[in-house]
This record gives structure tokens, sequence and C-alpha cells, in this order.
């Protein structure tokens, strides 16, 4: 069945959401094909391909000292959001090949992207009533929520300048 659909053609709902946001691209740029590039970054923001120079405020004398421009220095950022506690939930289940039986209140350390972070999940199942009850441990064969905080430290402030200014 699935392959009869795909094969045939028939738009799917990403299609229609691909087709949308085509459509909306389209419309952004030819609302702003006429504005000078200050007017449209504060619009739009940096367009990929555009230049920015990075100002780092605070920064310790030993990066300047040692510093070697033979060696790329990776720079990541924050978005605003990020800077403070966050509450996430997820579904899981124990991989067949983990021997241990993951604990209620025991620290992970979880990797999301580039970001690593250490947390203490809450392992819970979900009733047919809708009731999350709270489990010590993992179960076998069967998936699980988890619950947890997490805290993205804003360590440097950043600011973002066009070339030229």
């Amino acid at each position: 069945m699935f392959d009869a659909e795909y094969d045939e053609g028939d738009a799917t709902y990403f299609d229609d959401l691909k087709e949308e946001m085509h459509k909306q691209a389209q419309l952004n740029r030819a609302e702003f094909e006429d504005q000078d590039d200050e007017t449209r970054v504060q619009y739009e923001g940096f367009r990929p391909g555009m230049y920015v120079r990075l100002e780092i405020e605070n920064v310790p004398c030993e990066f300047v000292l040692n510093f070697d421009p033979h060696y790329p220095m990776i720079l990541g950022g924050l978005g605003n959001s990020e800077g403070n506690v966050g509450y996430v939930q997820l579904r899981l289940k124990k991989h067949r090949w983990y021997k241990k039986i993951l604990k209620t209140r025991d620290p992970l350390i979880l990797s999301l992207g580039w970001r690593r972070f250490q947390t203490i999940p809450m392992f819970y199942i979900e009733d047919h009533n809708g009731r999350q009850r709270l489990l010590k441990y993992t179960p076998q064969h069967m998936h699980c929520g988890a619950a947890f905080w997490v805290v993205f430290p804003l360590e440097y402030k950043i600011i973002l300048n066009r070339i030229g200014e």
C-alpha cells in the first residue's frame, strides 16, 4: 500500500507543507526585493551566504595569548528561549544491547546535537485514563515516558554585526 501511494505520486501532507513553504519563500523574496540589506536583515535575519563579524566580550587573556590561527575555532550559540529552564518529556525504550536497567532519579548524560548535559529523569507510564504513574525502573520490552528539567547556560554574550559597519 505504501509503495503504491509513493509510486503513483499522490501528494502527501509533507509535499503540501513543502509547497506552502516554497510559496511563502517566493512571496517573501518578492516583497523584500527592493529593500536594502539592513532592512532585510531586520525582518528576515541573516540569509545564508552573508558575512557577519563576531565580537566576543570578556574573552580571557589566555585565549588571546595561546590562539593559533592554523586550528579552527568552532563557535556555537543558543537561541533566546534556550537560556532558561525547560521541562522535557520524551518516550523511550531501553535498547536490547544495553545490559543495565535504567532507574528513576539516576543521573544521565544526554546529548542533543552538539549540546551535552546531565539530568535526572523520572520514568513513568501512562494509564488508560491519561494518568502518568511513576516507575522505579524502565520496563523490559516496553516503551515508557521520561520527564526531566534542562538548563541551557549562556556563557558568552555574542554580538552579531555585519562586516563593514
